[in-house]
């Protein structure tokens, strides 16, 4: 057999293990026919393997090309190990929880959350094959879609698995997909109302069980209606076997429905008070399995989200407060205390205090005593006669107990057809639709009880489809492809299932017993026993050896034990009719009776009264199950099914753990392993003759031309596999048993291996003979060389004795020579020195004497100026001294004048106008007094008279007198000194208390202010009737300025949006701009919001043309000196107007002007200036300025909150050129290089999304042009050079971003000739960044990342260097980056292959980034440039 041919030395095998299942081990030696066990190397040592017969073997292992494959049907060898390891693999080392087994989804709860369901990732998969995405639960959804809209047919997806298995997150993210790719086509949003029953079906029908938090206790389709342009316009939800009996009971460690625990945690609420709920231990119904609290979980927003989706599906507050006044019965009914009486307990009764049964009773709207009284009573019909029979105690519970299941079964079919009408749709019909089945999986616990039984025969049902569409799925490709083929054989359980649905089965057995007076659950199993072991033994049918109430199933999945203990009660379902004619009654709970008798399976049970008819086994469980699950199989039978697998791979809940014992178990349950053997039993491999010719070339012989591939393989192939049952050839594939892929492979190895030692010995050959002919000619040359030198050594010998003569004569002259030329030069060298010592003496003398003439001049001119100055300074002195006199009567004067209300009326006449005026005056003032007062000094210096001659008979009398003055004068100085410091702290005293009455009198000003408006109210209240005249008040007057200010700025802004425009009348319109600007900046002094708001609309609101004629940065230098005026006037509350004033109006250009590149630069070069001005002229920059104290303005925080404010402003006004980035796809497919695409053959492209419009491919050229754009615009704006940087190194930032994860989601761009296009286009970006000179602010480091993945997909990725060569080279990427695209690597030719599984754990190791810190620009008030012709000279810039 060609199989065992691969039991050869180093081979790989699966042998069993008892914790593992399956390991892998290597064969030391080979296998022979006839040998009784095999050598086997293990991780743990060798061991010997028996072996009884070759069908006794081990499971080969597959190659490692294969490793990690996401397809488990392209496995060179179907089995269990082989699919076993290769999901641990793509689980544990590739973190990829989806793998495809044929037509099948494996999905793996990896029990935490991934971020690959975002909207991105929906985007990528919308209009994409499957065989081109990696595996995914939309592409799943996407397949199902496109063959709905292309062929027309309706759809089912198939999700099933154990409890905990990830079933309803499958379900809904597949339904998220289908509502996003699929719009609504009404206005009402049909998709969302779809996606807002999740939420409401977890709370009604999941529960918390021991091996989910979340589980699912009742099956569900759910039926997506598309219209015929694709999108959805309704929904239909149909629900199977409620698990009823948790509302009553729960096991230990479980918890009941999530709805009544999120109602106990919010009873707080206002609107809850009244349903009259405590805490959880307090109800009977909620506190059974001791678990109240689901980690991770909050009940209360969870109710809110549940009552968010009722009102999206359009039930109103009252009626969800209806619904929970009913399930909050539900829990009061279970509190309900029933006792026993009667001498031997045959009777009970019900306290008629009890308090949960009025609580019921007011919630319902019930007479309680009724109640109370039919719970403990049943009525009987004997005769003809109604007879009342009271219940024992235990009767009386289970009727409690089967009353509050009624209801709540009846409550949620009620809820389940309200969502259908809310899904459902009106206005026309739909075209087809996508069902998502999500139900239970096959189930075996401890206790086996009716609902695992039903559930088991469910999945028994499905598997059984399952089956046979995937052996007609095998079928029609055989037939497709014209393949001579024999049926296959596969496992049906037919022979199970007519077990127990068939004539006389399992189900018959049970309703008729439930028709029985006296049935029990004893005599049913004794019908199974007498009907399926002793009459016709059955195959799948079996009695326990240790029990009498109990038998076996045989399933498909696993041997399941079933207690017989509860099944007649759970088949029945049954209430009394009298318990039900109450809650008709109610009008609360009538409506969800009213269908009950035209339809019976609405409740899912029966009602017993005393007409009882005869086909009641029709209201049964069981009866009813069968019934839903048949149409259920017809939906599906009539649909294109696709399945999808959940595996749980641990019972601990942790993320990425695998257990191989719980997957095995599961796959075999699940149908997975039976796919792969029916797929073993016919051809599990095939390969296009393209395919396979381009693989195994080097195997075959004849013409090498890939049109020729499909002779060329019918004709090679007999030869490299002899026997023609392994292999099948069609019209476009060759099939292949399980294992020739892996002989094909060998055989490959070895014929490259063979050609390798031909290779290598015409190469060492060669080699040799280059070597030898090397060594001969090197020995000529040796020999040539010798004679040579010879002949050499002898002519040099005879010159050296004709030399020594020579020598011996110039040496003598020589020794001659030197001894006089150093008795010379000592000579010269004495002569120099001595004449340095002379000169350098003299040179002394000269500059001490200079020294002393030098100094006596400074020193008398020192004196000079000094006695100036103490002159200077008494004068000063006097002056200050008069004038503090002066300024002291008029304060007296000015406080005298301030004391009555008369004279502040008169002063507050205008002064409000002309404050600011007066006081930049008396600046004026005093500056030009200190100007006065320095000319009359130095005229009094120039008029003194100069000295009198000295006469030279009085010399030595004069000298005296001199001596005498200058010790006075030396003593006038000194009392000049004190003079002067006395003057300094009488100036700082006058300037204080100055400023300290220039503070009161601005708190007069304010005093003022507040008793004329006061005043002003007291006149209006006593003149009511009288009609005033006088004179307009000051106020009045400023209103009517103000408003004639405001209508002549109107005018200008028209006037400057009509007529401006031409060069030759530019000048005079920016004349009058200017004089506008100057007239409002004039108006800063009289305290006029408006006009300053209107300068700052002024600046803001300017034409393109007009703007960019203007100087740069003009607007932000006026604004900033508006908002500093304001600041140092004192009032806080306009500087804040003033800086929000002006964020507001650059916000508002900048969106007029968006879609404009010259006014984007222009308003980013404005508020940039602005901010760094504010922020150099901030309290906390100034305090850290150490001149601060030189500063003659007080400024407010208001500018600090300027600077906070401006940096999100700066931020939005950068964000403005993300719109102007260019276009990814440009680095990605521009085909730069026109050579490339012909030199590697086929070069790939980008694949579109399906109906795409197609344009042209945005190129390079075009990316540059734009780049180009931007920069002569900020140029232009004089940037600077830091915030050009900047910009740029955020635009090549987001390019390079959009680039990788481009690059990291398409397959078809990781390949080697696709590598070299992507780095030649970044290389075009960053010769294009240096010649701007923008390298600087880290533009180019930005590219990085991408630069290194296109290297990344040229080097070597095969030995161990190669892998330490891209760690030391891919610094900027991420570990998971690398590996991504090593998994992507797709080979461009023959010639090359994919990344071998080894290789990339071999680079999985090491990788760190830092991000630059810019300075702030550095440019202060004093800096800025106004035109004078502004005359706004008066603006503070210090």
């Amino acid at each position: 057999m060609a199989t065992l041919e691969l039991y050869r030395k180093g081979a790989s095998v699966w042998v069993p293990d008892p914790d593992e299942v399956w390991v892998s081990a290597q064969l030391l030696q080979d296998y022979k026919p006839g040998e009784k066990q095999l050598l086997l190397q293990l991780s743990n040592g060798n061991v010997h393997y028996p072996v009884g017969s070759p069908s006794d073997l081990p499971p080969l292992g597959n190659p490692d090309i294969l490793e990690g494959e996401n397809d488990l049907t392209a496995l060179s060898f179907l089995h269990e190990p082989a699919v076993l390891h290769n999901l641990q693999v793509r689980f544990l080392d590739y973190n990829n929880i989806y793998t495809y087994c044929g037509i099948v989804l494996v999905a793996i709860n990896p029990y935490d959350q991934l971020p690959i369901y975002g909207e991105e990732v929906i985007d990528a998969y919308s209009g994409q094959d499957m065989t081109d995405m990696e595996p995914h639960i939309f592409s799943v959804a996407e397949e199902a879609y496109r063959t709905m809209t292309r062929e027309e047919k309706n759809q089912s997806i198939i999700i099933s698995g154990e409890s905990g298995s990830g079933k309803t997150v499958s379900a809904k993210f597949t339904m998220r997909y289908f509502a996003v790719v699929g719009g609504a086509a009404q206005q009402t949003s049909v998709e969302e109302r779809v996606l807002a029953s999740n939420p409401i079906m977890e709370s009604i029908g999941n529960a918390k069980t021991t091996r989910n938090d979340n589980s699912s206790r009742f099956g569900k389709y759910i039926e997506i209606g598309f219209g015929r342009k694709g999108d959805i316009i309704g929904a239909n939800m149909r629900t199977y076997l409620l698990e009823k009996s948790r509302v009553v009971f729960q096991a230990s460690a479980e918890r009941n429905y999530h709805i009544f625990y999120q109602l106990c945690a919010s009873r707080e609420l206002p609107e809850m008070r009244s349903l009259r709920l405590g805490d959880l231990q307090c109800f009977r119904y909620t506190n059974q399995g001791g678990e109240m609290q689901i980690p991770g979980t909050d009940d209360v927003s969870d109710l809110e989200r549940t009552r968010n989706a009722f009102t999206i599906l359009g039930v109103q507050p009252d009626q969800q407060m209806e619904l929970f006044r009913i399930l909050s019965a539900v829990l009061h009914l279970g509190n309900v205390d029933i006792q026993a009486s009667g001498r031997s307990s045959d009777r009970s009764f019900i306290d008629a205090d009890d308090r949960s049964l009025a609580v019921f009773s007011k919630l319902l709207g019930v007479e309680g005593s009724q109640m109370a009284h039919w719970i403990c009573h049943r009525r009987l019909t004997v005769g003809g006669e109604m007879l009342v029979k009271p219940m024992t105690g235990q009767q009386a519970v289970e009727a409690r107990d089967a009353l509050a299941k009624h209801i709540y079964g009846q409550l949620f079919t009620w809820t389940v057809q309200r969502l259908n009408s809310a899904l459902s749709t009106q206005r026309r019909r739909a075209k087809s639709f996508i069902g998502v089945l999500d139900i239970y999986g096959f189930e075996t616990f401890e206790r086996n009880s009716f609902e695992q039984f039903c559930i088991n025969y469910a999945n028994e049902k499905l598997q059984q489809q399952f089956n046979r569409h995937v052996f007609h799925l095998e079928q029609e490709e055989y037939v497709r492809e014209e393949l001579a083929w024999n049926r296959i054989e596969f496992s049906d359980n037919q022979q199970c299932i007519s077990l127990i649905e068939g004539q006389l089965g399992m189900f018959d057995l049970l309703d008729e017993e439930c028709r029985m007076p006296k049935g029990s659950d004893e005599n049913w199993v004794r019908k199974l026993y007498d009907q399926h072991l002793t009459s016709k033994p059955h195959p799948h049918f079996r009695k326990p050896r240790l029990s009498n109430i109990a038998f076996i199933v045989l399933h498909f999945a696993d041997t399941v034990q079933y207690e017989c203990e509860g099944f007649l009660d759970k088949n029945r379902d049954t209430v009394f009719e009298e318990l039900i004619n109450i809650l008709k009654a109610s009008q609360l709970v009538a409506e969800l009776f009213q269908q009950q008798g035209n339809v019976p399976s609405a409740a899912n049970g029966s009602v017993r009264s005393e007409k009882r008819a005869t086909r009641e086994h029709k209201l049964t469980v069981g009866f009813q199950f069968r019934q839903s699950l048949q149409m259920l199989m017809d939906t599906l039978n009539s649909t294109t099914p696709h399945y999808v697998r959940c595996i749980k791979p641990n019972d601990l809940k942790e993320p990425f753990m695998f257990d191989p014992k719980r997957t095995v178990q599961q796959l075999r349950a699940c149908g997975v392993l039976e796919t792969i053997r029916i797929s073993a039993a016919g051809y599990p491999t095939r390969w296009t003759y393209e395919e396979f010719f381009s693989r195994y070339r080097v195997l075959l012989r004849g013409a090498q031309n890939q049109d020729q591939a499909q002779a060329s393989c019918r004709q090679n192939l007999p030869q490299l596999i002899p026997d023609p049952d392994q292999y099948c050839f069609g019209k476009t594939k060759v099939f292949f048993r399980a294992g020739q892929v892996a002989l094909l492979e060998r055989l490959r190895a070895e014929r490259l291996r063979i050609a390798a030692v031909i290779i290598q010995s015409q190469v060492r050959g060669w080699l040799a003979r280059i070597r030898y002919t090397k060594i001969f000619w090197a020995t000529v040359t040796i020999q040539r060389y010798t004679r040579g030198t010879l002949a050499r050594r002898l002519a040099l010998a005879l010159r050296y004795t004709k030399a020594a003569l020579v020598i011996q004569k110039t040496y003598r002259m020589v020794v001659v020579r030197q001894l006089f030329l150093m008795i010379r030069q000592a000579t010269i060298t004495i002569q120099a020195f001595t004449r340095g010592t002379l000169a350098r003496r003299r040179y002394r003398v000269l500059v001490a004497e200079r020294a002393a003439v030098l100094l006596q001049a400074r020193v008398r001119g020192w004196l000079v100026r000094k006695a100036y100055r103490q002159i200077r300074a008494a004068v000063v002195f006097m002056q200050c001294c008069i004038r503090r006199r002066a300024a002291k009567r008029e304060l007296q004067k000015l406080k005298t004048e301030a004391r009555s209300v008369e004279r502040f009326r008169e002063l507050n006449k205008g002064m409000e106008v002309k404050l600011m005026q007066l006081q930049l005056k008396a600046d004026q003032e005093v500056g030009e007094g200190c100007r006065v007062d320095e000319c009359k000094l130095k005229n009094q210096k120039l008029e003194k008279p100069p000295p009198a001659p000295v006469i030279s008979e009085k010399e030595v009398e004069d000298r005296r007198k001199a001596e005498e003055k200058a010790a006075q004068k030396i003593l006038q100085l000194k009392q000049v000194e004190h003079v002067h410091q006395a003057v300094s702290q009488a100036n700082a005293a006058l300037r204080a208390e100055l400023d300290e009455e220039r503070r009161k009198y601005q708190g007069l000003l304010r005093e003022f202010t507040r008793l004329e408006q006061r005043y002003d109210n007291l006149r209006d209240m006593s003149l009511l009737t009288e009609a005033t005249e006088g004179p307009t008040p000051p106020r009045s007057q400023l209103r009517n300025q103000r408003s004639q200010w405001e209508e002549e700025l109107e005018s200008l802004r028209r006037q400057l949006n009509q007529n401006i425009s031409g060069s030759s009348s530019a000048a005079h319109r920016q004349v009058e701009i200017y004089s506008k600007m100057n007239f409002y900046c004039n108006s800063l002094t009289n305290v006029t919001l408006s006009a300053v708001l209107s300068l700052l609309w002024l600046c803001a609101d300017i034409r393109v043309d007009t703007a960019l004629s203007l100087p740069p940065g003009l607007s932000a230098s006026v604004i900033f000196l508006c908002v500093r005026q304001a600041d140092c006037s004192g009032d806080q509350t306009r500087a804040r107007s003033l800086c929000g004033a002006a964020v507001t109006a650059m916000k508002a250009a900048l969106k007029k002007h968006i879609s404009d590149v010259d006014m984007t630069a222009l308003w980013l070069k404005n508020i940039c200036l602005l901010h760094d001005l504010l922020n150099q002229h901030s309290p906390k920059q100034r305090h850290r300025d150490t001149s601060a104290k030189h500063h003659r303005c007080h400024h407010s925080d208001d500018t600090t909150d300027a600077v906070d404010v401006l940096p999100p402003s700066t931020a939005a006004f950068t964000n403005h050129l993300i719109p102007l980035l260019p276009s990814v796809a440009a680095l990605l497919e521009s085909e730069t290089i026109s050579s490339l695409s012909g030199s590697v053959g086929k070069l790939p492209v980008s694949r579109k999304r399906a109906g795409s419009v197609g344009g042209d491919a945005p190129t390079m050229a075009s990316v540059l042009r734009e780049l180009g754009g931007l920069h002569t615009a900020m140029t232009h704006q004089t940037l600077a050079r830091t915030l050009m940087e900047q910009a740029f190194h955020q635009l090549t930032y987001l390019i390079c971003a959009s680039a990788l994860n481009s690059l990291l989601l398409r397959k078809d761009m990781c390949s080697w000739s696709r590598g070299m296009q992507i780095r030649y286009n970044v290389s075009l970006l960053e010769e294009w960044l240096r010649s701007r000179g923008l390298q600087a602010g880290g533009a180019v480091a930005t590219l990085e990342p991408l630069i290194q993945a296109a290297q990344l997909l040229q080097v070597g990725k095969k030995t161990e260097a190669d892998a330490r060569s891209i760690v030391e080279t891919c610094t900027a990427l991420s570990s998971q980056q690398i590996v991504k695209i090593l998994g992507l690597y797709t080979p461009y030719s023959d010639l090359d292959e994919r990344v071998t599984l080894n290789f990339i754990r071999m680079a999985f190791s090491l990788f760190p980034v830092t991000f630059p810190n810019l300075p702030p620009l550095v440019l202060s008030a004093e800096q800025l440039v106004i035109p004078d012709s502004l005359k706004i000279s008066f603006l503070r810039k210090a």
